[in-house]
């Protein structure tokens, strides 16, 4: 079973004055590969007005340290849920 949770937010004045919140997750799941071990993935929740949008990677890595690197740098540079999968691949290919 998936674990999800919320470990930053952000909420962004837009230029017409409306407010977007964004959430950034961490999922945690019990790998089938590894009886012992879970693998993290990120979802990135956009709220504005009374639309709701996300995105989710699972699986990125074993590593939760890791994961929680990259959630931490996409709350900093408030990386959306339509970016996010570039995003995290470009982590990963860049050793990031």
């Amino acid at each position: 079973m998936k674990e999800l949770k919320v470990l930053f937010s952000n909420e962004i004045e837009l230029e017409d004055k409306r407010k977007m919140k964004l959430f950034y997750c961490l999922s945690e799941k019990p790998s089938i590969m590894k009886k012992a071990a879970c693998c993290y993935g990120i979802q990135i929740t956009k709220r504005l007005d009374d639309i709701i949008e996300y995105e989710e990677v699972e699986g990125i890595s074993y590593s939760k340290e890791d994961v929680v690197s990259m959630i931490k740098r996409l709350y900093q540079y408030k990386v959306t849920p339509t970016s996010l999968v570039e995003t995290v691949d470009d982590f990963v290919t860049l050793g990031a």
